[in-house]
């Protein structure tokens, strides 16, 4: 068991693989020096194929191993598991949980212009429409194109040799949001980042695009005394493959990573 010693809150992120490093990244561009530990349920991936009952299980068994490494914040990274089990976090446990959805809703209501926003994520995101609920909620007028996008997650872990076949699957996806001309399109997972140039070239440069790993660490790290000047103290853990997380997982992030553990939780 390992904790760090700096008064800053330790920060505990999990997802169901690299995605949440977007959120990672974004948290270390807004609060440089926190200490954070990171996992990622590569064994288990992916959540958005799984039923609600099996991603809460997950979402509790990652939430517990992140306190054990002595997070007193939690972060769901995950979309589908922000989607279905952020409610149970909060009641299961006293610490702080944090989801991607909310603030994420909250900045494409302040974003759009016309009140057509879309949504991309996994099946399991789009079919809980919490995207839809929350933006709904924030704005009543509000006409909400969410569409599911089943392999594109795959496509960003497992790598794909070619651009164009990448290119073609994402305009079939983004058929609807253009049919139903959205000026402000959510970015419903975050993997879906790592496609953002491709996916802004698509939807062409009026519509506004939300990352939701920026939102959430816009949200969160107003509230973290992050030591000005300390270097940062991250932690890499992954249920699966740590070797392939490490190489991957710093294509991602944009910096070195350090050791990565393989862990069961």
């Amino acid at each position: 068991m390992s904790f760090s010693t700096s008064p800053s809150p330790v920060i505990g992120v999990f997802d169901s693989g690299l995605g949440g490093l977007t959120v990672v990244k974004a948290l270390a561009c807004r609060a440089p020096g926190i200490p954070l530990v990171y996992f990622g349920d590569t064994a288990r991936f992916p959540y958005g194929t799984k039923s609600a009952e099996t991603i809460v299980r997950y979402s509790k068994e990652n939430t517990a191993f992140l306190l054990k490494q002595g997070a007193e914040i939690i972060v769901v990274a995950c979309n589908t598991a922000s989607a279905v089990a952020l409610n149970h976090l909060q009641a299961a446990f006293s610490v702080p949980v944090y989801g991607v959805i909310d603030p994420a809703a909250q900045k494409a209501v302040e974003m759009t212009k016309t009140g057509r926003i879309g949504v991309i994520g996994t099946r399991r995101t789009i079919k809980s429409k919490s995207y839809t609920k929350a933006i709904i909620g924030l704005l009543p007028e509000a006409q909400v194109t969410a569409v599911a996008c089943p392999l594109l997650v795959s496509l960003i872990e497992e790598g794909c040799p070619s651009q164009e076949a990448q290119r073609l699957l994402l305009r079939e996806y983004l058929r609807p949001m253009k049919r139903d001309c959205i000026d402000t399109l959510l970015l419903g997972c975050t993997h879906y980042p790592l496609m953002e140039e491709m996916i802004q070239e698509e939807m062409g440069a009026d519509v506004s695009i939300v990352d939701p790993a920026k939102t959430c660490a816009a949200l969160i790290a107003p509230t973290i005394p992050a030591e000005k000047g300390a270097a940062s103290d991250y932690r890499f853990f992954a249920s699966d493959d740590a070797s392939r997380f490490k190489a991957i997982g710093e294509a991602f992030l944009g910096m070195k990573m350090g050791k990565v553990l393989t862990v069961s939780v």
